[in-house]
């Protein structure tokens, strides 16, 4: 489980890349624009990173196609 600031935190970082940057330019941007948006959850597992990172790699292809599955899921991880 995590605090609910982290939570918050993640979602600012993936609204910002999807708007700001959109698509990533390369596999290396990808890899780093993930990386900076999951950075405030450290105690998430290689399982739990590779799919909060594929939705944040759909948020920045089509920011409203994945928005509430992504919210979702880290809602659901919020520690309360």
């Amino acid at each position: 489980m995590v605090d609910r600031a982290d939570v918050e935190a993640v979602i600012y970082r993936a609204a910002f890349v999807a708007v700001r940057f959109g698509s990533p330019a390369s596999t290396a941007q990808a890899d780093h624009d993930i990386a900076w948006c999951l950075e405030p959850l450290t105690t998430l597992g290689r399982t739990q990173r590779a799919e909060l990172g594929a939705l944040v790699l759909d948020l920045a292809n089509d920011p409203t196609s994945t928005r509430e599955a992504f919210i979702a899921t880290l809602m659901e991880m919020i520690d309360e």
